[in-house]
């Protein structure tokens, strides 16, 4: 394996802006509707039960690196040998499309939904896709470079959401616990789409020039992202009634449309094009991830594995027409990432005891 030159690293403290971007997305504009559904007023105890597991999913995911190899496609062929290892590569890297998929398509449809109703998907995935292959070909530090700014930029739209207070009434959420404990464990699973994203680590680590010191600014990250998200549900849910939640498809534009300005009447037209600048480093980051996994598979350049995981992302993006299209996919691939990051990561770190013990018992 070579190693990374320090040239191509990033220091410690920019893993908190590559895992905090990866965590805000689409997710986050439309949570507030399926955690209402099913955990009504203590969903604000979903979102911190969310954000404790993936606090302890991060921690197991850091063992693995350290007990296993620099990354996630070495780590599978020393656990399970070239051939298997290579299998279970192609099936990440394949997951990882999935997202990027998701991600896109998702978008798209706020954009028809809010401002350009005869928007082709065609076209935008195409243009997204090509800007992202600009991106994701200066190297994986321009990458980081775009998601720090991702989160810098659109910073002002969370101070937006404080023009429902006055208009808000957070007596409902007293007394505690109206729902039972199963629920809001419930909650917090479909809250897994909004929160996947973090196990790309497994793929950037090599590009971390001391992952010690990162340690602690990838769990600032999920921290930040789980404050954010909490800051969010108290403010939907003190401005919106549960049954009125449990209805609007995206609480958070709608939020937006009660922002009025002498020179702007219509804000969340602002608000959902300056997402574009948070879409932006999701899309560049698993179609790299995606990418690298091929090229550490199969023999191919990173370059051209990146050509064809994104013409895969555009003809796939094509194929959702229908809002159940998209919601069957959008939870297909949060099933999928609770399986990944909660039931496979910690299988694969018994699985490195075992090989580290039958390794060292055949030397």
């Amino acid at each position: 394996m070579v190693p990374i030159p320090k040239t191509k690293q990033i220091s410690p403290y920019l893993v908190f802006f590559v895992i905090h971007a990866m965590q805000i997305g689409i997710g986050i504009l439309g949570f507030q509707r399926d955690i209402a559904k099913t955990a009504g007023y203590d969903s604000w105890l979903s979102v911190i039960i969310g954000t404790i597991c993936a606090l302890i999913s991060l921690f197991i995911m850091f063992k693995v690196l350290e007990l296993g190899k620099d990354d996630l496609a070495d780590t599978h062929y020393f656990v399970y040998g070239k051939i298997f290892g290579r299998l279970f590569n192609m099936i990440t890297s394949l997951y990882f499309i999935g997202v990027a998929i998701a991600i896109i398509r998702t978008y798209i449809e706020i954009l028809q939904v809010w401002l350009f109703e005869d928007l082709s998907v065609f076209w935008f995935s195409f243009s997204f896709l090509l800007l992202a292959i600009y991106i994701i070909n200066g190297g994986f530090r321009t990458i980081v470079g775009i998601a720090f700014f991702s989160v810098i930029l659109p910073f002002y739209l969370y101070f937006i959401f404080l023009f429902a207070v006055p208009y808000s009434d957070y007596s409902d959420f007293l007394p505690l616990l109206h729902h039972s404990f199963s629920k809001i464990i419930k909650a917090s699973f479909q809250l897994s789409l909004s929160f996947i994203g973090y196990e790309a680590l497994l793929i950037f680590s090599p590009f971390i020039e001391d992952r010690q010191k990162a340690k602690k600014w990838a769990y600032l990250g999920i921290l930040m992202t789980g404050f954010i998200y909490l800051y969010i549900t108290f403010i939907s849910f003190g401005f919106y009634s549960e049954p009125q939640l449990s209805h609007i498809i995206w609480a958070t534009p709608s939020l937006w449309k009660i922002v009025k300005f002498s020179f702007l009447w219509r804000f969340e037209y602002i608000g959902i094009s300056t997402w574009f600048l948070v879409i932006l480093p999701n899309i560049c980051i698993t179609l790299w991830c995606a990418s690298r996994l091929m090229k550490k598979t199969i023999k191919i350049t990173q370059r051209k594995a990146l050509f064809l995981i994104s013409f895969i992302v555009l003809i796939a993006s094509s194929f959702f027409e229908t809002r159940q299209q998209i919601i069957t996919f959008l939870n297909l691939m949060g099933n999928i990432g609770i399986i990944f990051n909660f039931i496979y990561v910690p299988l694969l770190l018994l699985f490195i005891f075992i090989a580290r013990k039958v390794k060292k018992a055949e030397n």
